[in-house]
């Protein structure tokens, strides 16, 4: 996720104070798919700003005492290019798959069964809410969002859908057991068997 990418772009919109962009990621529901922190966000906003990708356009005084003034950017010239740049770069990424589980999946077997379904019915639980908020999305924005966001939101339902139905089968083979299998193989068989079999090397950068 580029911070900066989200920054320029709302700003190729119309002129915003950070905190206004933060709201309108949070509004847009934009958060979904990533981590928005409020630190990340001011210091891209700094970095944009210090190298002329975004300029003050107004500064607005906030009554009350010792309340710092509100500064309110816009994109530069150099910024629209720079959004451009990040725009085309962000849509050459090759995705791969990723989840939290994926990483505990190869030792999973010296877990307790237990424990292993009452977490991934957390998982369910919480993929089957993603999946709610994102249709209640599509149905209360989904007329007056711009089309590409209205993919994004439509994109992440389907993931979740994908999601759910791979955690489903996970937690019907744990409470089975047979999640917790391990090799019919023995580590010896295994490691002489990839020594004869190499598998296919991953492209150089």
């Amino acid at each position: 996720m580029s911070m900066k990418l989200l920054i320029l772009g709302l700003l190729m919109e119309r002129d915003r104070h950070p905190y206004d962009i933060r709201q309108t990621i949070k509004q847009r529901n934009w958060n979904e798919s990533f981590r928005l922190r409020d630190g990340s966000l001011y210091y891209a906003v700094d970095q944009l700003r210090d190298h002329g990708l975004i300029e003050t356009a107004e500064i607005v005084a906030v009554p009350g005492d010792n309340r710092p003034d509100k500064t309110i950017y816009r994109i530069t010239e150099t910024g629209k290019e720079a959004f451009h740049k990040l725009l085309y770069e962000q849509l050459s990424q090759v995705s791969y798959p990723q989840h939290p589980a994926f990483l505990a999946l190869p030792f999973i077997r010296h877990g307790d069964q237990s424990r292993i379904e009452q977490l991934l019915q957390k998982q369910l639980a919480a993929c089957e809410e993603r999946i709610k908020r994102m249709e209640a999305v599509l149905e209360i924005k989904g007329t007056f969002l711009p089309t590409g966001s209205q993919m994004m939101i439509n994109g992440i339902k389907k993931f979740g859908e994908a999601e759910k139905e791979w955690l489903l089968e996970l937690l019907e083979m744990a409470r089975s057991g047979s999640l917790l299998q391990g090799p019919s193989w023995t580590l010896e068989q295994i490691e002489q068997y990839l020594k004869s079999h190499p598998g296919p090397q991953m492209p150089e950068e």
